[in-house]
């Protein structure tokens, strides 16, 4: 070929010799006088038609280099990018434009790569995804980008992008929640990036390819391919190809001519290729293993066959770059086509010579055009038949209101009605009539739930992107039909790992904590973030101690101080709910329920509002002086009656749930089986009432929510009247009769004469000896600081009443007019939730779907009346009242009444609204949520002290505005529980602050519940006073389970088992080992707890713990109660104390409490390498400690011993600089051995 005069002394192409080749493959006459190959054989033997052929050309937008082609994966679109940073898509190989943007607005599209839902396109430092409409996606940029160049998708990380440059950090990005997981170093650079199924090529600009697992990304084999720079690298099946410089005379670089190919199976370099062309790019094609496409710089393209390359054919062709360089080219997935970028924003597309209709893919989805524009029909303007309104009219000018059709003359008019859509003749022939409603199943022409698009009714529709950001539109909400997603109830699907799983993260967007409501009894999830963001009540749960085992506001406390400590995660009141289901007034209430989802849509409001009432009255018992707790502990679970004063009466109230807490006055004489359960009743719901001779008990609680009351009750017969003096901790609504529903009340009315009700009743009577009719009232002696107020709404009346103020208000909004009627009204700003077109005025499209200004919105007349409400931002519920308190006690909204002495005057602001949600799909499918403006105090944690109100949905947690807290559709949306707060408090309140009640004395306190004081064995050595744990001390901890309900799951339809409901845990001994000093590894709390509820499973192969081991009566054991364990463990987390353990996110879920992560130290993540498995505990001690453990049973303090040598060991291994190395040969040797330890 040298005498040819193709090559110069340097091994390159003379200029004449590369434009002697044509398209065919086939020499010219160009630069020679005559062609001896084509003069001899052109008769005998004619040279085949090259593999591919010219198809097309388009001149791309911005007049500069194509940077980057690539043809997408799914549908027939090849995209470009340039080196402006615009990216354009055309479809089908007649490059159609379909779509055009701009990803950056200085930097150049380095590469381009498709997914299911977009399209990447990646610059210099930045990454942007759009939909492949052009809508923008997310743009990520960070400062690990400096120098990007590349990036990849592999199936073994479908969610995550592989991204690599000119830099020495390789990025793993998880594209569904934009967010960098891990920076690799690389070492040098990575400027390509290749996958084949086993490897992921990394090529550097050295000439050095490093080949990584998939997996983990650890670096298998390195490859040295060109003395010089790497320009590009390919590979398929076992074979990889490379082209790039040599290093020649020196250090001078030159393209060299050779495609280095290496066999993956055996990692060593087999026969070069040599180019007629210089190599700068190249691709395999991937249905035809053996062959590559090679592009020069100089716009030269030749297909080289692997398997045959030293045949005489040379497959080469010229592509029209108008003298300008070729810089990208790609290779369709069907490889029918190639397409190809020049400096001169040209595009060129070759297909396949022996494919008549080429495709980009084989089996591409359809790809979404925009509608087209409506063809109207023709008509004449004398024509007297013609129909003018079929013609929609254009938008009128800015200083224009109105049409000249507007004066169109009566005569020339009529009118004519929309035509009713026709319904399917098989709809009707299935349809079975019930009354005047007709039922047909789904023909299955269409899917369900779908209608067909209409542009024009689109913007009033809410779509479910809109509901979970609900804080940039929230009036859509107030137009949709059905329940927003945000006040849905969720559940929370078990995966593999359980709740590990699942990502809370995508349901809760703020700092604050949600709740679990997998447990039985979570229906008060929403009243306890009411009760813990009534701050000053938060305080003084906080500041709460005693040692009652089953001390509701204690487990508060405990909870609230989980909420506080969180940090978004979300908690689970498992411990909360344990002592509640084991106080009996509880259950005699009925508020205690087997099943997480038990209660039913008539219920829920009637036994949230009895769970209020029943917590309050705990609390403030539980809260009270020392003296008065002891007390009340001396006491049985029902209080003994207390003889009654002469004369005094005892109301029989039929609705005990809705009646304020009192206590009871016994019956002297014998009373009828009616009267004896009434009285039954009364005793469980025994309030903190006193005589005229006793004082209320006081307490905190109290001093915040309660009010002082006179109880005056008289008999209508002897006109005895007697006074009682009462503590009301909460206010029940109660509304006007039927006769008074279509009078206008407002919410204050309602308000001032349900705390000083007056009824008639029929009550027992000391004097006459028998049930009388009796007058009773209450008089306030005080208001309280915070409000709480039970709104009923637990029978039709209640919710008619509702209703009907609901419309009054909204008739007096529209002046007295019916609001039925539509109107219509002019915008001047387009409405919230839509956007303006962008043409203006100037838009000629009768169905635009965009805003202009002038247009005519219709108001829809069906819309609920709570909805119409919301719309025009009233409500029947204030946010802010004043009360005045008169010296006789009545409760007024002014102080215009002369005659009257007022006393107190509070001014309240709504702060917290606790509603049942329900679906009116589903009647049955019922959810309590609370709307809770959390004030300074809260968000000062995370940043400006600001308000702002949320919506809690168990887990989920949304941002509202304050409007909708007050929007009450009463079709799916009922008021529970509404909570006011004073403007200003008492001096004793205000200077109320938190101060940890925990403090090293629970130590000391530790007690045994076991009846033999013979029949203890101690397993542990308490701790010295010298010994107490300080901040940043080590200490050890393990903890041994039981179960309580076992794990409910299902066989689905594709053969899979799903988990419907998990294992109900309790926690059954924790220990906690020294990490240092002279008694390392002896343990100073060995506890075994004590349960009162029934245990199914002992777990004792796991646990170590039998049956006994838990019951006082027969357990040798230290036994404790949990909540003298606990305080323990509160007291070495706030103390600073780091604990070392395997898995003890498990361990600290079941005993519920939350440790912060900087305090945490676990094994099982030390010896864990990504993508790989978890390493047990058992496996660890052997392979690192030599040691065997768990043996027959488990023994936390073996196995806490054991995480603590670990974690030693491991230090040590940091230290030597030998983690990742000991960590691969111990996955080498679990593998081989099966995960198994050996028998010794």
């Amino acid at each position: 070929m040298e005498d040819g005069g193709l090559y110069l002394p340097e091994g390159q192409f003379t200029q004449e010799a590369l434009m002697g080749y044509q398209e065919n493959g086939q020499y010219s006459e160009v630069g020679f006088e005559h062609n001896p190959y084509s003069t001899d054989y052109s008769e005998e033997y004619q040279h085949p038609q090259g593999e591919f052929q010219a198809l097309n050309h388009v001149v791309g937008d911005g007049g500069v280099g194509i940077s980057a082609l690539h043809f997408d994966t799914a549908e027939e679109l090849l995209w470009m990018g340039n080196q402006n940073g615009h990216v354009t898509s055309y479809y089908g190989t007649h490059l159609q434009k379909y779509t055009s943007f701009q990803v950056h607005p200085n930097e150049g599209v380095r590469s381009l790569l498709t997914f299911d839902r977009g399209i990447l396109a990646l610059s210099q430092t930045s990454l942007r995804c759009q939909l492949r409409r052009g809508i923008p996606v997310f743009t990520h940029s960070s400062c690990n980008m400096s120098e990007m160049q590349c990036m990849l998708q592999i199936p073994q990380r479908p969610n995550q992008l592989l991204m690599g440059g000119i830099q020495e950090k390789m990025i793993a990005l998880d594209i569904e929640k934009v967010k960098e997981i891990q920076v690799l170093p690389t070492g040098g650079s990575c400027a390509v990036l290749r996958y084949n199924g086993r490897y992921v090529g990394c090529g550097e600009t050295t000439g050095k390819i490093t080949l990584r697992d998939p997996h983990n990304m650890s670096i298998s084999h390195s490859l040295d391919t060109h003395s010089g720079t790497l320009s590009d690298f390919d590979i398929d099946g076992h074979h990889l190809v490379t082209c790039g410089f040599a290093r020649r005379h020196g250090n001078l670089q030159a393209i060299d001519r050779f495609l280095m190919v290496y066999d993956l199976r055996i990692m060593r370099s087999v026969s070069p290729i040599q180019c007629v062309v210089e190599p700068c790019q190249l691709r395999f094609l991937n249905s035809m293993t053996s062959k590559i496409v090679v592009m020069s710089a100089t716009g030269q393209v030749q297909i080289v066959d692997t398997a045959d390359h030293g045949s005489t054919n040379i497959d080469i062709f010229q592509l029209d770059t108008g003298g300008g360089m070729a810089m990208s080219f790609d290779v369709s997935p069907s490889n029918n086509c190639l397409a190809f970028g020049d400096e001169h924003s040209g595009v060129s597309l070759y297909c396949s010579s022996g494919s008549s209709e080429p495709a980009f893919n084989l089996f591409s989805r359809d790809t979404e055009f925009p509608h087209p524009l409506p063809v109207y029909p023709s008509m004449r303007i004398d024509d007297p038949d013609a129909c003018y309104s079929c013609i929609p009219l254009p938008h009128l000018p800015p200083d224009q209101t109105q049409y000249a059709s507007d004066n169109w003359p009566q005569r020339f008019a009529r009118d004519v009605f929309r035509p009713v859509p026709e319904i399917d003749p098989e709809i009707l022939d299935s349809m079975k009539m019930v009354g005047t409603i007709g039922y047909a199943p789904n023909l299955g022409n269409k899917k369900r739930n779908v209608i067909k698009y209409n542009l024009k009714k689109n913007v009033e529709k809410e779509t479910p992107e809109r509901e979970m950001h609900t804080s940039a539109d929230h009036n859509s909400a107030y137009k949709s039909a059905t329940v927003p997603k945000r006040y849905k109830k969720n559940d929370i699907k078990l995966g593999k790992m359980g709740v590990d799983d699942f990502d809370f993260d995508l349901f809760n967007k703020t700092s604050f904590c949600g709740l679990e409501a997998s447990l039985p009894n979570s229906y008060c999830n929403a009243m306890l973030q009411v009760l813990y963001f009534t701050e000053k009540l938060r305080i003084i749960l906080l500041n709460h101690f005693c040692h009652r085992e089953s001390c509701l506001a204690c487990e508060l406390s405990y909870l609230f101080h989980m909420l506080d400590t969180g940090q978004g995660m979300p908690c689970q009141p498992a411990n909360f709910l344990r002592a509640f289901r084991t106080i009996p007034e509880a259950s005699a209430l009925g508020l205690i329920f087997s099943e997480a989802n038990s209660i039913s849509r008539s219920s829920a409001p009637r036994i949230i509002q009895s769970w209020n009432r029943f917590i309050l009255q705990q609390i403030h018992q539980q809260c009270t002086e020392e003296k008065v707790a002891t007390n009340l502990e001396s006491r049985s679970v029902s209080p003994p009656p207390v003889k009654s004063l002469p004369g005094q009466l005892t109301a029989a109230s039929v609705d005990w749930s809705r009646s304020s807490p009192a206590k009871k006055t016994p019956d002297p004489a014998a009373m009828a089986e009616i009267a004896s359960i009434s009285k039954d009743m009364a005793d469980v719901l025994s309030g903190p009432q006193k005589t005229e001779d006793s004082p209320v008990d006081d307490s905190p609680v109290a001093q915040l929510m309660g009010m002082r009351q006179d109880k005056i009750t008289r008999c209508s017969k002897c006109h005895t009247r007697t006074t009682t003096d009462n503590l009301l901790l909460l206010c029940n609504l109660v509304y006007p009769e039927q006769a008074t529903l279509n009078q206008k009340v407002t919410f204050g009315e309602i308000l001032a004469s349900s705390l000083c009700p007056e009824q008639v009743t029929p009550a027992w009577c000391e004097k006459c000896k028998k049930y009388q009719p009796t007058t009773q009232s209450r008089r306030l002696r005080s208001l309280p600081y915070t409000l709480s107020l039970n709104a009923g709404m637990d029978n039709s009346a209640d919710i008619a009443f509702w209703n009907t103020q609901m419309h009054l208000i909204l008739e007096e909004s529209n002046g007295g007019g019916g609001e039925n009627k539509s109107k219509t009204v002019q915008q001047q700003a387009p409405p919230q939730g839509q956007k303006a077109c962008r043409y203006g005025a100037s838009c000629n499209r009768s169905d635009c779907k965009f805003w202009h200004k002038g247009q005519e919105i219709l108001k829809e007349p069906d819309l609920d009346v709570g909805d119409k409400l919301a719309k025009i931002n009233k409500s029947w519920v204030p946010f802010e009242l004043t009360l005045h308190l008169a010296s006789d006690g009545t409760v007024h909204l002014s102080r215009e009444r002369a005659d009257l002495e007022f006393i107190q005057t509070q001014v309240y602001s709504l702060y917290a609204v606790c509603c049942n949600v329900i679906d009116p799909a589903n009647p049955d499918v019922t959810n309590l949520v609370s709307s809770v403006k959390v004030g300074p105090t809260y968000h000062a944690r995370i940043g400006s002290p600001v308000s702002q109100w949320y919506i809690f949905n168990d887990f989920t947690i949304n941002p509202i505005p304050g409007e909708e807290a007050v929007w009450f559709n009463l079709k799916w949306k009922i008021p529970c529980v509404l909570c006011f707060t004073a403007t200003t408090l008492s001096p004793l309140l205000e200077e109320l602050e938190y101060k940890n009640p925990i403090s090293v004395d629970v130590f000391s306190e530790d007690k045994s519940l076991l009846q033999r004081a013979g029949g203890k064995r101690i397993t542990f050595t308490p701790l010295a006073a010298e010994e107490m744990p300080k901040k940043g001390d080590l200490v050890a901890i393990d903890a041994e389970f039981v179960t309580l309900n076992q794990e409910e799951a299902e066989l689905r339809s594709d053969g899979k088992v799903s988990t419907v409901k998990a294992a109900h845990m309790s926690v059954a001994r924790i220990t906690c080992v020294r990490g240092a000093g002279r008694l390392e590894g002896v343990p100073f709390i060995d506890d075994y707890i004590s349960t009162q509820e029934q245990v199914v499973d002992y777990l004792t192969k796991f646990s170590g713990i039998k049956p006994g081991d838990l019951d006082a009566n027969f357990s040798s054991k230290h036994l404790t109660t949990l909540k003298s364990t606990y305080q323990k463990l509160r007291f070495l987390v706030d103390t600073g104390t780091i604990f070392v353990g395997h898995g003890l996110k498990n361990d600290f879920r079941v005993i519920n409490i939350v440790v912060p992560s900087d305090q945490l130290i676990d094994t099982l993540y030390l010896y864990h390498m990504p993508h790989h498995r978890f390493v047990s505990l058992k496996f660890l001690a052997w392979y690192f400690l030599k040691s065997t453990i768990q043996g027959v049973t488990h023994d936390s303090i073996e196995d806490a011993v054991t995480s603590l040598r670990l974690y030693k060991k491991y230090l040590e291994m940091k230290k030597e600089n030998k983690i990742m190395e000991n960590l691969t040969k111990m996955y080498d040797v679990g593998k081989e051995l099966n995960w198994k330890v050996p028998e010794p």
